[in-house]
Order: structure tokens, then C-alpha cells, then sequence
């Protein structure tokens, strides 16, 4: 367990905990206080029951938009717990990816499991647009294509079914991740918490058995997560198909979305996805949203080569109109989420005008009502580029912000977006600003939220309000107590003599945190929200 747990640090501390909400600081502390949460999380495994009873996961819940109109629940788990829960799944990680149908067969493109050493990756090399184009050379042999995908996935997964085939490869882990997804769900039965590697591994065995039906009565599909793709020679056999898909993912407590299924011809299949044929990227007919979809985006700044892959995604960038496609994209009644999100990424190797340009389009009041189902990735943006903008790019920024919570917007009450926006928010201190702070904590019962106005509160050192809220330590659970005794440190001597009384309160590993926090204070190296 012990390897286990130290790829799970390491996975963690390279790409964090969850691809939904923001990083919690508990990664920076990971990767400084490597041993000592190594030893925790050790000890948490000998003592599982006890330390689940004495100490549960304490799981934050909130709505993030998915598309227009639809929300799912997401779930942010306590770092330690979410650390331990990805390390159980890594320890069997290896026994799950061997009970898959190989990768070699060519159907099943989602999460397959290789750890990676050198770069602490869990995955693969294996994309959505792999999946895409592999569907597109398959649909030029078949007449007529099923496109389906599973309701409400990760939350219809049955405990007890996954436990099944989790006693397959090891009973003690697969009780353990029972009881702990129990923890994570509320006590239901059923329901994986979304955005992290543990849960993906966890929903690609969960759908194994549905794969193999398929596979077995010779069936030629791919499949990406819930994304089915089937290829079939009649609407008559496509019809048949379906009804078997949906009665052995009945038989798994899964239902298909029937707003997203439907049977289209071949040729329409290739019409709307041949942006994705290789042949056609170099041909100089192929329009600029064709030939952002082929660059890969992803930029690992811990690389040895981070410096070149920089500049060569900087190269490929520049032969890219980005400013034309986000245009376009805004004019549209719905955006093209993926095409929208990959010019969004590439905004931080723009050059500085561009940059501008694009800041202007995407936080017009206009375009944020099409751009809402990507809004995360717009906040993400804009906080990796904004202290490089200039003074007129850093108030466009602040008063578009600023103005969406004046006017009550839609966006402000979709927690995520908010926990975002408070990100960008920090990175220049003022007295509007700091109202607005108070003003949300005040009003806010979400603890995540609160924990990053603490943290904002404590960097931009405003003494008099940490001093004011001291009161109400222990009233504060875990994700605002740990902020609050960094914060601590701002308030001079009478922080120092508070955190003298009360560290006999304080848990395992908030005492291990206050050494922590007691350096990086001292060393002017800041915690972030």
C-alpha cells in the first residue's frame, strides 16, 4: 500500500485532485510535507475503520453546470481522504485495466490505466478525438450509426453491483472503497464523486460487463465514458442493438439518455465529423477550427522539456486565427464547447494584443450568456494571464468580474463559477473588492467559498477582519479552520499567542500544518486560494 500511496501523492501534486473545482492548497502541502502525509495515509489504512468513525471525510457538494441548461452534482472530498481514496484504487488499478477489453481491440478509449513514472500520470495517451476518429474510419464501412450516451452516469452507479466486481480482484480493497463511497454519497448506496483518476477507474469497470455483451455478440462499437458509438449495417439491426445496450445497462441500474440517442446514416456521420480526418488537417481548404482541434494543448510547466513544448505550442498557436474562432463562436445561438474550450487554453501563448482582444470577447456581458457552459475554463484563463496584462487589461478584467455580481448574474449563483472568479479577484487587492469579500462570507454556508476568502483575506493582510472571525474558530470545520491558522500568522503577536493556546486543539494534521505555514509565512511564500 505503501507505493500505492506514494503515486497517489505524486498524481495528485502534478495534476491535482479534481479537473472541476480549484486545486485546494492541501497539494502544495503534499508535495513539502511529502513524508509526513505519506505516514498519515499509512496510518489511516492500518486503522481504516476507526480513523473512517473517528475522523470522516468531510465532502463538499455543489451544481456545476453541464451544456445550457443541465447541472450536475459534483463532490470535493477532503485532500487527505480523496489522497487514501485514489490510492486504494491505484493499488488494484493494474487487476481492473487487465478485466477490460484491451485497448488493441480498438472499442474502449476512456481512462485506460498505465502508470507513468516519470510523469505521474495515471492514463494513457488516449484522447476524446481518438475515440472521434476512430468512430469516423468505422463509420465509412457501415450504413448506419447509433449514437447514444448513459444518464446521469457517475451518479447511478451502484455500490454494491461495483463491489461485485471489485471482490473479483480483492475483497479487503473492495469493502474498503464501498464503505468509503458510502461516506462520499451520504450513506446512499449508490452515486461515484465526480472530476478525480479514482472515480474514473471506478465507472470504466463499472460499465465492463455492458462492454463485453457487445464485444462478445460481435457488435462493432467505441465507446468514450458514457459515449456510445455503434456501427450497424441496417436501421432494422441499429434498433435491435439499442434495445440489448439499454437492457444490459438496465440490468447495472443505468438508463440511456433518450434526448441524445438516435440512429443517423453513415455519410451524415462522416459529413459532421470530417474535420477530424487526418488527410485533412494539411489541406489548405481546412478551416481554422479543424486545425485547433489537432493540436494538442496540454502543457506540462514540471516537463523537462516544458520550455519547448512551450514554444512549440506558442509556434503552432500562432498559425491559428484563436481571435476569429472565439468571434465566431459568440455569434453562434450555441457554442461549439469543445472548439471554444481549446481556443480558451491556447489564450496564455497569444501574444500580449491578442490577449487583450481575446479578454474583451469573452467577459463582453453579451457573450458570457453563450459562453456560460464554459465559464470555468474563461476564469481559468484569465487568472493565468492576468498579472502579464497591462493596467487597461487588468481593470477590463476586474470591472467585468465585478459587474456580474452588481447586477445578481446567473453566473454568480453556480458556486464553481464563484470559486473561480475568486481566483482572479485575488490577484489585485481593493477596497471594492475586499467589501465584496466580507459581503460573501457573510452570506455564504458553502465551506470551500469560505476557506478561499480567508485565504484572500489573510494575503491581502486584513488584519482587522481575520482578528474579528477568530472568535469563531470552533465553529469552523476542517476547510476553514486550516486557512484560519495560516491566517493566524498576519495578525503578529496576538496570532502567535492564539496559535500558542489553542494548538492542543488542533488535529494530527493540523499540527503538522502549522510548522508549514509558519515557513511560508516566514518565507514571504504565500498560500493561495
Amino acid at each position: 500500500m505503501e507505493d500505492s500511496i506514494e503515486k497517489a501523492l505524486s498524481n495528485i501534486i502534478h495534476f491535482g485532485d479534481t479537473d472541476i473545482f480549484p486545486f485546494p492548497f492541501e497539494r502544495n502541502f503534499f508535495e513539502e510535507k511529502f513524508d509526513d502525509c505519506k505516514k498519515y495515509l499509512l496510518e489511516i489504512d492500518r486503522n481504516f475503520k476507526t480513523k473512517l468513525s473517528s475522523h470522516p471525510p468531510l465532502t463538499i457538494v455543489q451544481l456545476n453546470q453541464v451544456g445550457y441548461f443541465g447541472f450536475r452534482k459534483a463532490t470535493l472530498i477532503e485532500p487527505l481522504w480523496n489522497a487514501y481514496y485514489l490510492a486504494l484504487v491505484l493499488s488494484i488499478a493494474d487487476d481492473i485495466e487487465k478485466a477490460r477489453i484491451p485497448l488493441s481491440e480498438d472499442c474502449i478509449y476512456s481512462y485506460r490505466f498505465e502508470w507513468d513514472d516519470t510523469k505521474k500520470s495515471c492514463f494513457q495517451s488516449v484522447t476524446w478525438n481518438d475515440y472521434r476518429r476512430q468512430c469516423l474510419e468505422l463509420s465509412k464501412k457501415h450504413d448506419f450509426i447509433v449514437q447514444t450516451d448513459i444518464s446521469d452516469f457517475y451518479s447511478r452507479i451502484y455500490h454494491h453491483k461495483l463491489e461485485n466486481e471489485l471482490d473479483r480482484i480483492s475483497k479487503s480493497t473492495a469493502e474498503k472503497i464501498r464503505l468509503l463511497l458510502g461516506e462520499f454519497s451520504g450513506k446512499v448506496s449508490y452515486g461515484l464523486p465526480v472530476g478525480g483518476p479514482a472515480s474514473r477507474i471506478l465507472a470504466e469497470l463499472a460499465l465492463n460487463h455492458a462492454d463485453r455483451h457487445l464485444k462478445s455478440r460481435g457488435i462493432k462499437f467505441c465507446r468514450y465514458a458514457d459515449d456510445y458509438t455503434i456501427f450497424c449495417d441496417s436501421q432494422s439491426e441499429a434498433y435491435k442493438i439499442l434495445i440489448l445496450l439499454a437492457e444490459k445497462l438496465a440490468n447495472e441500474g443505468l438508463t440511456l439518455q433518450k434526448n441524445k440517442t438516435k440512429i443517423i446514416p453513415g455519410k451524415e456521420f462522416q459529413d459532421v465529423h470530417a474535420f477530424l480526418d487526418p488527410q485533412n488537417i494539411d489541406n489548405p481548404a481546412a478551416d481554422e477550427e479543424q486545425k485547433l482541434l489537432n493540436i494538442s494543448i496540454r502543457f506540462d510547466p514540471y516537463s523537462e522539456t516544458a520550455v519547448e513544448d512551450y514554444n512549440e505550442l506558442k509556434d503552432a498557436v500562432k498559425e491559428i486565427d484563436i481571435i476569429g474562432i472565439l468571434s465566431r463562436e459568440v455569434n453562434k445561438t450555441r457554442i461549439d464547447q469543445t472548439v471554444t474550450k481549446q481556443a480558451i487554453n491556447s489564450i496564455r501563448v497569444l501574444d500580449k494584443q491578442a490577449q487583450y482582444h481575446s479578454m474583451r470577447i469573452l467577459l463582453d456581458p453579451d457573450n458570457l450568456i453563450s459562453l456560460a457552459p464554459v465559464f470555468p475554463s474563461i476564469m481559468r484563463a484569465v487568472r493565468n494571464i492576468y498579472l502579464e496584462l497591462d493596467e487597461a487589461g487588468q481593470n477590463l478584467v476586474d470591472l467585468s468580474i465585478l459587474r456580474l455580481f452588481e447586477e445578481e448574474s446567473h453566473l454568480v449563483h453556480i458556486e464553481i463559477n464563484v470559486n473561480y472568479m475568486l481566483q482572479v479577484i485575488f490577484l489585485k487587492h481593493s477596497a471594492v473588492k475586499e467589501e465584496l469579500m466580507i459581503k460573501l462570507f457573510e452570506n455564504s454556508s458553502n465551506h470551500f467559498l469560505k476557506r478561499q476568502i480567508i485565504l484572500i483575506m489573510a494575503n491581502w493582510n486584513s488584519h482587522y477582519w481575520l482578528a474579528d472571525i477568530k472568535k469563531h474558530f470552533n465553529t469552523f470545520t476542517l476547510w476553514e479552520r486550516r486557512p484560519f491558522i495560516y491566517g493566524a500568522y498576519f495578525l503578529g503577536d496576538e496570532g502567535e499567542h492564539w496559535i500558542r493556546n489553542n494548538r492542543k486543539y488542533f488535529d494530527e494534521i493540523e499540527k503538522v500544518m502549522v510548522g508549514w505555514f509558519e515557513d511560508r509565512f516566514k518565507n514571504d511564500n504565500p498560500i493561495l486560494p
